[in-house]
C-alpha cells in the first residue's frame, strides 16, 4: 500500500504505556532528522489504476482532496443490522464538521460514498455480507453480467477506505477470538484486517460475548496498536467489552483525547508502519448495561449457539445478538444505538484533529502529561507548517483586508491574418498571438485598485504562494508596488507538496476579449488555516474585508465570519460562474449564512452570468426556502413588480430576470452591483427601516418596493441602472476589470462613500485598466481628486461635497443626515371634526377588522409575545411561531353575525357611494377640500385607502370619498335600504346545446319561490346547515362524450391577492374552500342568485406568515379543515367549536419533516399522509392519525428524484404513490406495505397522479382509473382492472408495464392539475405553465371534449381545479387569485 504523502506538525500529545512515557516531539525529531526519507506515491494514481473497479464519491474525492475530515462507515449496520434506520451516523459525521463515506459494494462496485438512496438501493437489493474474502468475488460476478450487492464489514470496509485514502473509521463493536476459539479456531477476519491494513478503527472494543484476553493477544501478535480512551478515568483503564464500560482486563494504552489519538495516527503513517490501530472508546456511562443481567445473557446465549445447529461460522455472531437482544428484553439494542452513535462522533473529532495536523495547524492536547523538555527554535512556532512568515507586523490596522488570490497571468492575445474578419482563435489547431505576462490574481488586483485609490488608508493583502520561482516573481512584484506583504504566507514543498503557486492563463480574441481562461488556483483549496486568517481579522481591524471566490467553500464562510466577528463589512467577489456558487453551497457541515439584517455578507459585485450561477446554486441547496429568507422577500412586498423592473431596468434584463435574482439573494447579500459590461451596472439594495433616501425625492424614482408589514428592520428597495459611463472602442486588455471596479468601489466605501455614488468612479477606474496592459491600470491614482471625502463623487464631473459636514463615516450606505422635512409635500393638520371621523371609521389599532382589510403583509410585527416566541424558537424550527398563541397567527371574519360588542368579525359587501343628484351642495361638502392634501403612507390607519402601494398623496375631496366607502364596507346598508335601491331583478334560465363562455347562466328561480340566498354566519351555518343543502333533484346525470353542455356561472366575488393554491369543496353543504400563499382561506357559500352578491363570503382566516399551499376538508363530513404552507407545521380548523390546532412536529421523524405543504387526507378521515421532505431511499410518505396526529407508517417509494404525488385509494385502505421516474407503487395500509409496483408507460418525469370512477378492483381501494401527468405534458389514463393479471394463488400481481387505456396529448408543457369529478365521469386536467391550458376528458370514453374551452373562455394560468360534490360544478382558480365557476349540465 502506498503511502499518504501530507504535511505534519506533531503537537504535545502523548500515551501512556504502563509508566512508561514517551514524547512525540522526540519522535517527530528522530523521525525528520535522518538524511533518508520515506519514498512515497501519491494516492491519486493509485486510484486511477483502479478506475473502473472503484467508485468513489465526488463529495468525499473533494474531502480528501482539500483535506476535510472524513469518516468511513460501514453497511452491514444497515444491510445486516437489526438496530432500524434511524441511527442517521451521517447526520453524526456532519454536525461535528466531518464528511461521511459509507461504504459498500453495489451492484458490483465497490463504492465509498453512499448517497442516500443507494444505501436504500443495496439494503432492498438482498445484499450479502462481504468480508476482505468476497470482494474479488462480487465484483467479478458483476464483471461476468451477475451483479451483486454486498455489505461490507468492518474488514472489508478497512480494505476500500484505506484504497480511496481514508484514514478514520467508526463502528460499533469489532469481532475478536470467539469463545472456546483456540479449539474452533474461530477467529474474526477483523483482527487479521487489522494486523494488515492501517485504519484507525474507533469502537467500543469488542463485542460483550468474545474472549476477550485471547482477542488482545491476538491483536499484539498482529502488531495492532490497542488503546483505549479514558472518557474522564483516570491511570490505567479497562478494555470496554461492548455493552459495558469496565471489564477488569486493562488496556495496553490509553488515550486521553481525539488530539493525542490524531497525533498517533499521523506518526504511524510517516513512520510506514502498514499495520491497524484500534480505539476503544466505552459506552457513554448512563448507557452502560448492568454487569451481572447482560453476563448471565451472555453466558445463556452463547451456551445456546453452541447447542444449535447452524449457529456456527458467520452466522455464530448474529444468533448470539438476536438471543442477547431478546434475553434483555430489547435493551441491549438501545445500548447498541447509543455505543454507535457516540463511537462515529468519537470518530469524527478524531479525524477533525487529524486533519488540523495534517494542514500544519498546532492541536494542542488538553490532557497534561509528563514529557521531555525538547528544544525547538523559535522561528518553527511562529508559523507552524514550515512556511515562511513574509512580515512581522501584522498588527497594525488596515482600512481594507483583502483575502483572496494572487497568481502569475499569462495572456495570450490573436493576431491571426483574418483577425479583422474572424476575431476569434481557431479550435483544434495553434494561432499566432501576442503573449505578455504580468502578476494577477483577483485578491491582488483587487487589494492593488483599492490601494491605488485611497489616500491615507492601508490596503492589505492575505493570501498564498508556494516556494518556486513564481511564488518569488509574485513577491517581488507586490513588494515593488508598494503593497503590504506581511499577510502573504509561502508554503513550503516539504511540507505542503501541492503547493504550487496560483497561475492563470487568459486566451483573448482580436478584440481583447476573453475566449478562455484557464487557472490553477489548487494552492486556495487544498489548504486550509481558519486560525490563523481570524488572528489577521482580529489584528487588521478593519473596515471592509474582501472575500474572493478562489478559497474552498468552506473557507469562505471561514472568512466571512471571522470579518462580522471583529466587526468588519464583507464583501464578495465571485470570480467566475463556477467559483460563485461557493457562497451558496451544501450547508450540511457549515454554519448557516446570515439574513439581514445580521447577513454574513454585505456585497457582492457579480457580472450577470455569476449572478445567475448564484441564483441558481442558492436555489439548488434551498436557500429561499429559509423561514427568515421569507420574512425579509415578504417585506420587499414585491407583488407584481415586473412592470417596476422594466421601467427601472429594461425589458430584455428583465426577460432574461436579472433583477427577479438579484431581488431573491437580496436577503442573504443586502447589497447586489451587478455588472453589466458595456450596459452599465445595476444597484439592487435593502434600504433599513429609518433610511432618509425613503423620504428624499430625488431618490424616488429608484425605490423599487416599499416595506407595508412594518418589519422591524426592511424600509424598502433600491433599485438603479447606472449606464456605462463611456464606451471603450480602444480596449488594451479586459483582463483584471472587474476586479479594478471592485476595489475602487471597496476604497470609496472605506473612506464613508455612498454606494450609489461611487459606481460611476468605480466604472471609471475600470475603463482605465481597459486601456492598460496591466491588469490595474497605473492611472487609477488621478481619481483620488474625485474619491471621498475630498470630492464630489455623486458624477465624475460634479465638484459638490460628497458628504454633509459631521456626517458618521462608519456605515458604508452613508446615511448622511437630511432634512427631509422640507422635501415632504405639504400637510394640513386634521382638525378634531376629521380625527373624530376617522376613529369612528377606522377604530383603533387593536380593532379587529382593521387587520382583516389591511393587506397580509401588514401584520403586526410588534406584538412583544410574537418578537420573544420568535427569538426563542428560530434557530429550532426556522420560524419562530411554533410557541405563538394561534389567536395572535389568525385573523377570522364570520359574515352576517350580530353586530354587538367586541366580537363583530362582519365581512360584507362593500357598497359604492350614492352618487348626489342634487343641485344643492350637501352641508357636509366643503369647496376648500380639493385644495387639501392627505397623506396616505405615513400614518398607519390611513394606508389601507390606498388604491396601490406607490400612492401616497390625495386631495381632500377623494380622501373625504374613500373615508365614506371604508366607511359602508365597515357598516353596510340595512336590509330595507338595499331592497328601495335595487330590488332583485328575476332573470330565467338560458339553456343551450352548446357551450357559451360569454354568457352567464344561473340557477332557476321558481315563481312561487321567492326566498333569496344570503350569507350565513358561520356559527349559524354549522348549526342549521340544512338551510344550506341543495333541494334539486339528486338524479345522477349521464354525460355524453365530445360535446359537453357547460354554462359560465357567477364568478367568485372575492380575488385572492396572490395566486390560488387549492380549491375544496365541502362534502356536505354547497361550500367551496381556497386558499392562496398571501396567507388567506375562504369560506364562500356557493349560491349564484345570493343578493346583493352571488356566491358570497361565509367567512376568512389570515394565517400569519403562513403563505398557505394546500388546505382540505376532513371527510367524510367536513366538520374540519386542515391547510399547510411551506412551513415545518401543520394546522387544523375545527368548525363547529373555532379551535385550530398545530402540530409541529411528527416525533422521530422530524429531520424528514421540513415543510408539511404536501399533504392529503383519506378519504375516510381517519389518516394524514405526506411527502417527506428527505429523499432517503428514493422518496418517503409519512402517514399519521388524522385525530390524534400521532404518526403511524411510512412508505418508501425507491425511485430516482423521489416522490413526485401520491392519491388515496377510495375506500382509504390504502395510497397509490408516483415517483418521478414514473415508477408507480400501490401501498396498502393493511399489511403496511407494497402489494405491486408498476411504471407508468413513456414516462417523462412523473409530475401529478389522480385516481376517480367507481367500481374498480376491491383489491386496489374501488377506484376505476388512474391517470399520471408528466413533464412532456401528457397525461395517461389506466383502467386499473386491467392491470392485474390473473392469479390462481390469492397474491395480486400487476403487469409491471402495462399500456395505457388512452394518452391525452393535448397539453405542451408539464401537467400539473388532475382532478376527477366525484361521479367519475370527467377528468381535468391543466398545467400552470401556460395560460389557458385546461381540458376536460369524458369517461369512460376518455374523450377530450371538443367544444370546451373556447379562446375566449378566461381561464388564465390554472393552478388548481376542482369539482363541486354533485359532479355539476366546476371550479377554476388561477395565478391571479381569481376562482370561475363553471356550472356542468346534462
Amino acid at each position: 500500500m502506498t503511502m499518504l504523502r501530507r504535511p505534519w506538525l506533531l503537537a504535545g500529545s502523548f500515551c501512556s504505556q504502563a509508566s512508561q512515557r514517551v514524547s512525540l516531539a522526540h519522535i517527530q525529531r528522530l523521525l525528520f532528522s535522518g538524511s533518508t526519507r520515506l519514498s512515497q506515491n501519491s494516492m491519486p494514481s493509485r486510484l486511477a489504476d483502479l478506475k473502473g473497479f472503484l467508485r468513489v464519491s465526488e463529495e468525499v474525492t473533494d474531502a480528501l482532496a482539500t483535506n476535510k475530515p472524513v469518516v468511513a462507515l460501514e453497511s452491514t449496520i444497515y444491510t445486516h443490522g437489526a438496530l432500524g434506520n434511524d441511527l442517521e451516523l451521517e447526520n453524526v459525521v456532519r454536525s461535528h464538521g466531518g464528511v461521511p463515506a459509507v461504504v459498500g459494494i453495489l451492484e458490483s462496485t465497490p463504492t465509498v460514498g453512499l448517497l442516500p438512496e443507494e444505501v436504500a438501493r443495496l439494503v432492498e437489493g438482498s445484499p450479502r455480507k462481504a468480508s476482505r474474502r468476497d470482494i474479488a468475488y462480487l465484483v467479478g460476478m458483476g464483471m461476468a453480467g451477475n451483479k451483486i450487492n454486498g455489505g461490507t464489514t468492518i474488514a472489508a470496509t478497512m480494505v476500500l477506505a484505506r484504497l480511496a485514502g481514508i484514514r478514520v473509521f467508526g463502528t460499533g463493536g469489532l469481532g475478536g477470538v470467539h469463545r472456546g476459539g483456540h479449539e474452533s479456531f474461530d477467529i474474526s477476519a477483523d483482527l487479521t484486517e487489522l494486523g494488515r491494513t492501517r485504519m484507525a478503527v474507533i469502537s467500543s472494543g469488542c463485542k460483550g460475548f468474545l474472549d476477550i484476553p485471547r482477542t488482545l493477544e491476538y491483536l499484539e501478535t498482529q502488531g495492532v496498536f490497542v488503546s483505549a480512551f479514558a472518557d474522564g478515568r483516570t491511570g490505567p483503564v479497562d478494555f470496554p467489552a461492548f455493552w459495558e464500560r469496565d471489564t477488569d482486563i486493562k488496556s495496553p494504552f490509553t488515550v486521553y483525547d481525539e488530539e493525542q489519538a490524531a497525533a498517533i495516527i499521523l506518526a504511524q503513517e510517516r513512520l510506514g508502519i502498514e499495520s491497524g490501530l484500534l480505539f476503544a472508546n466505552p459506552i457513554p456511562e448512563k448507557f452502560a448495561m448492568d454487569s451481572n443481567q447482560i453476563k448471565a445473557a451472555i453466558k445463556q446465549a452463547v451456551e445456546e449457539s453452541k447447542e444449535k445447529e447452524g449457529a456456527f461460522g458467520s452466522e455464530n455472531t448474529p444468533f448470539i445478538l438476536r438471543r442477547i437482544r431478546e434475553l434483555t428484553d430489547g435493551k441491549s439494542v438501545l445500548a447498541n444505538k447509543v455505543l454507535v452513535r457516540a463511537n462515529v462522533e468519537r470518530a469524527t473529532k478524531v479525524a477533525v484533529a487529524l486533519s488540523r495536523l495534517v494542514a500544519g495547524e498546532s492541536v494542542p492536547s488538553n490532557k497534561s502529561v509528563k514529557q521531555q523538555t525538547v528544544f525547538q527554535p523559535l522561528e518553527n512556532k511562529s508559523i507552524p507548517g514550515g512556511e515562511s512568515p513574509r512580515g512581522a507586523d501584522i498588527t497594525s490596522q488596515a482600512d481594507v483586508l483583502v483575502a483572496g488570490s494572487v497568481a502569475v497571468d499569462l495572456n495570450c492575445d490573436y493576431v491571426g491574418e483574418d483577425s479583422l474578419e474572424h476575431p476569434a482563435p481557431h479550435l483544434h489547431t495553434s494561432n499566432p498571438a501576442h503573449t505578455g505576462q504580468s502578476i494577477g490574481g483577483v485578491g491582488r488586483n483587487v487589494a492593488l485598485a483599492a490601494q491605488r485609490v485611497m489616500q491615507h488608508s492601508k490596503v492589505r493583502l492575505c493570501s498564498m504562494i508556494g516556494s518556486d520561482l513564481a511564488g518569488s516573481t509574485v513577491l517581488s512584484s507586490l513588494e515593488a508596488s508598494g503593497m503590504d506583504t506581511s499577510s502573504i504566507r509561502q508554503l513550503d514543498h516539504e511540507n505542503h507538496p501541492s503547493s504550487r503557486t496560483a497561475q492563470y492563463v487568459a486566451v483573448n480574441d482580436a478584440n481583447k476579449n476573453l475566449v478562455l481562461g484557464m487557472a490553477d488556483m489548487g494552492i486556495f483549496t487544498a489548504h486550509s488555516f481558519p486560525g490563523y486568517w481570524n488572528s489577521t481579522v482580529r489584528a487588521s481591524k478593519p473596515k471592509w474585508l474582501v472575500v474572493d471566490g478562489n478559497w474552498a467553500d468552506r473557507d469562505i464562510r471561514n472568512w466571512a465570519q471571522a470579518g462580522k466577528q471583529h466587526h468588519a463589512h464583507v464583501a464578495f467577489e465571485p470570480v467566475s460562474k463556477e467559483k460563485s456558487t461557493r457562497l451558496f453551497c451544501s450547508e450540511k457541515s457549515l454554519e448557516s449564512l446570515g439574513v439581514f439584517p445580521n447577513p454574513s455578507v454585505d456585497l457582492a459585485a457579480p457580472n450577470q452570468y455569476e449572478l445567475a450561477a448564484m441564483h441558481a446554486a442558492a436555489q439548488r441547496y434551498e436557500y429561499f426556502d429559509h423561514p427568515r429568507w421569507w420574512d425579509v422577500i415578504d417585506a420587499f412586498g414585491m407583488r407584481g413588480a415586473r412592470d417596476r423592473f422594466v421601467k427601472l431596468t429594461s425589458v430584455s434584463m428583465t426577460d432574461a430576470g436579472i433583477p427577479q435574482q438579484a431581488i431573491r439573494l437580496l436577503p442573504y447579500i443586502p447589497t447586489i452591483i451587478t455588472k453589466m459590461g458595456s450596459n452599465g451596472a445595476l444597484l439592487t439594495m435593502v434600504l433599513g427601516k429609518d433610511d432618509p433616501r425613503l423620504l428624499e425625492p430625488a431618490y424616488e424614482k429608484f425605490i423599487l418596493s416599499r416595506c407595508l408589514n412594518n418589519h422591524p428592520d426592511v424600509g424598502g428597495v433600491y433599485m438603479r441602472l447606472f449606464p456605462a459611463v463611456e464606451q471603450v472602442e480602444d480596449i488594451v486588455s479586459v483582463n483584471g476589470v472587474g476586479d479594478t471596479f471592485l476595489g475602487v468601489l471597496i476604497a470609496g466605501l472605506a473612506q464613508g462613500g455612498k454606494v450609489e455614488k461611487l459606481i460611476d468612479v468605480a466604472q471609471k477606474g475600470a475603463t482605465l485598466t481597459l486601456r492598460s496592459p496591466q491588469s490595474v491600470s497605473e492611472d487609477l491614482d488621478m481619481l483620488k481628486t474625485i474619491m471621498p471625502p475630498t470630492k464630489s463623487i455623486d458624477a465624475i464631473e460634479d465638484d459638490d461635497p460628497v458628504l454633509s459636514p459631521g456626517q458618521d463615516e462608519s456605515e458604508f450606505s452613508g446615511d448622511e443626515e437630511t432634512n427631509s422635512q422640507t422635501r415632504q409635500p405639504k400637510i394640513i393638520d386634521k382638525d378634531s371634526d376629521e380625527e373624530e371621523l376617522e376613529r369612528f371609521v377606522l377604530g383603533d389599532t387593536a380593532n379587529f377588522r382593521e387587520n382583516l382589510f389591511r393587506d397580509e403583509s401588514q401584520d403586526d410585527y410588534t406584538d412583544r409575545r410574537y418578537d420573544d416566541a420568535a427569538n426563542k424558537e428560530e434557530n429550532e424550527t426556522g420560524t419562530g411561531l411554533e410557541d405563538v398563541d394561534d389567536a395572535d397567527l389568525f385573523t377570522f371574519d364570520i359574515g352576517g353575525a350580530d353586530r354587538r360588542g367586541d366580537n363583530d368579525l362582519v365581512i360584507a359587501p362593500v357598497t359604492q357611494a350614492q352618487e348626489v343628484t342634487e343641485t344643492d351642495i350637501p352641508a357636509w361638502e366643503d369647496t376648500d377640500d380639493e385644495r387639501l392634501t392627505i397623506s396616505l403612507a405615513n400614518a398607519t390607519q390611513l394606508r389601507k385607502l390606498r388604491i396601490s402601494e406607490a400612492e401616497d398623496t390625495v386631495s381632500g375631496t377623494e380622501y373625504t370619498r374613500r373615508l365614506r366607502q371604508q366607511y359602508l364596507r365597515l357598516n353596510p346598508l340595512p336590509q330595507w335600504a338595499r331592497e328601495a335601491q335595487e330590488p332583485p331583478a328575476k332573470r330565467r334560465r338560458r339553456s343551450s346545446a352548446t357551450a357559451s363562455d360569454s354568457d352567464i347562466s344561473d340557477y332557476e328561480v321558481n315563481e312561487e319561490d321567492d326566498g333569496e340566498a344570503s350569507a350565513l354566519p358561520l356559527d349559524k351555518f354549522l348549526r342549521d346547515a340544512s338551510n344550506l343543502n341543495d333541494t334539486k333533484s339528486q338524479r345522477k346525470k349521464r354525460l355524453r362524450p365530445e360535446v359537453i353542455d357547460i354554462q359560465r356561472s357567477r364568478d367568485i366575488p372575492d380575488t385572492h391577492r396572490e395566486a390560488v393554491t387549492s380549491l375544496a369543496f365541502h362534502p356536505e353543504y354547497p361550500v367551496l374552500l381556497s386558499s392562496s400563499t398571501s396567507s388567506i382561506l375562504h369560506l364562500h357559500h356557493i349560491a349564484p342568485t345570493a343578493h346583493p352578491t352571488p356566491n358570497p363570503l361565509l367567512t376568512s382566516v389570515q394565517v400569519k406568515h403562513v403563505p398557505v399551499r394546500r388546505a382540505e376538508f376532513l371527510y367524510p363530513t367536513g366538520d374540519k379543515i386542515f391547510f399547510a404552507g411551506r412551513r415545518r407545521y401543520i394546522h387544523s380548523w375545527d368548525l363547529a367549536t373555532g379551535t385550530i390546532q398545530k402540530t409541529n412536529k411528527i416525533q422521530a421523524h422530524r429531520l424528514e419533516q421540513r415543510t408539511w405543504e404536501r399533504f392529503k387526507l383519506s378519504p375516510d378521515g381517519q389518516y394524514l399522509a405526506l411527502i417527506a421532505s428527505t429523499r432517503k431511499g428514493g422518496g418517503i410518505i409519512n402517514i399519521l392519525n388524522a385525530n390524534t396526529m400521532h404518526w403511524v407508517a411510512a412508505a418508501r417509494l425507491d425511485s430516482r428524484g423521489g416522490i413526485a404525488d401520491f392519491s388515496w385509494w377510495k375506500n382509504g385502505h390504502g395510497l397509490t404513490m408516483l415517483g418521478k421516474g414514473g415508477q408507480v407503487g400501490e401501498w396498502s395500509m393493511a399489511s403496511r406495505r407494497f402489494l405491486a409496483i408498476w411504471n407508468d408507460e413513456g414516462s417523462n418525469g412523473g409530475t401529478v397522479m389522480a385516481l376517480g370512477g367507481h367500481n374498480g378492483s376491491v383489491l386496489l381501494g374501488g377506484d376505476r382509473w388512474i391517470a399520471i401527468g408528466s413533464n412532456s405534458g401528457v397525461t395517461n389514463i389506466y383502467d386499473r382492472e386491467a392491470l392485474i393479471l390473473p392469479s390462481s394463488d390469492e397474491e395480486l400481481k400487476i403487469r409491471e408495464r402495462p399500456e395505457p387505456t388512452r394518452r391525452l396529448m393535448q397539453l405542451t408543457t408539464p401537467v400539473t392539475v388532475l382532478t376527477f369529478s366525484p361521479d367519475g365521469q370527467l377528468l381535468a386536467f391543466a398545467s400552470k405553465h401556460k395560460k389557458d391550458a385546461l381540458r376536460l376528458a369524458h369517461l369512460p370514453s376518455c374523450t377530450v371534449y371538443r367544444n370546451w374551452p373556447t379562446e375566449q373562455t378566461p381561464l388564465g394560468r390554472i393552478s388548481d381545479v376542482a369539482f363541486g360534490r354533485k359532479s355539476d360544478l366546476l371550479a377554476v382558480g388561477n395565478d391571479a387569485g381569481k376562482i370561475r365557476l363553471w356550472e356542468i349540465r346534462s
